[in-house]
């Protein structure tokens, strides 16, 4: 089984997640689980934001449980391409302070909303264009990763976990 160090782990996971675009993240209530998945980047302590409407299910139930389970992973079609990360950290809303900053980022990403909100083509970009301005901005703490890689060898995974600051390999 190949050993890497918590460096070489957290540097191909930095490049993992700057690389891919969609999260899906499961959320929970009183009642059931769901899941739900949103664009997102990622800052060099490997902190997750997303956009999204108060209104929606997912930020319902991470009113009540803040606590999130998230995977990130490219569609192959054989086993051996799988390649991912889970995670599980704590969702909370992106401070004012630093939401300029963040959405800056966000649409340096994603240049096609850039470009929308600097010229909407139609009535429906327009639309967004309006939402952007008013929609919310989380941040997802993360504690916990497991990067998954079946191209190295099956079911090889490593764990690592943020205590006191400082992330380390989860024997």
């Amino acid at each position: 089984m190949v050993n890497e160090s918590i460096a070489e782990l957290t540097e191909r996971l930095k490049l993992f997640l700057n690389e891919h675009n969609t999260l899906t993240i499961a959320t929970r209530n009183a009642q059931s689980i769901w899941a739900a998945t949103v664009f997102y980047i990622a800052d060099a302590e490997m902190n997750l934001y997303f956009l999204s409407s108060e209104r929606t299910r997912h930020i319902q139930d991470i009113k009540s449980h803040n606590e999130v389970a998230v995977t990130i992973y490219q569609d192959v079609s054989d086993w051996q391409s799988i390649q991912g990360v889970q995670a599980k950290g704590h969702v909370s809303h992106v401070e004012e302070d630093d939401k300029s900053n963040i959405l800056n980022q966000y649409t340096s990403k994603y240049i096609f909303l850039k470009e929308l909100l600097k010229n909407p083509k139609n009535e429906q970009e327009e639309r967004i264009a309006q939402q952007f301005k008013t929609i919310s901005l989380f941040k997802l703490n993360p504690f916990y990763y497991r990067i998954i890689d079946n191209s190295i060898e099956f079911g090889y995974k490593q764990e690592i976990t943020l205590a006191e600051g400082s992330w380390t390999k989860k024997s």
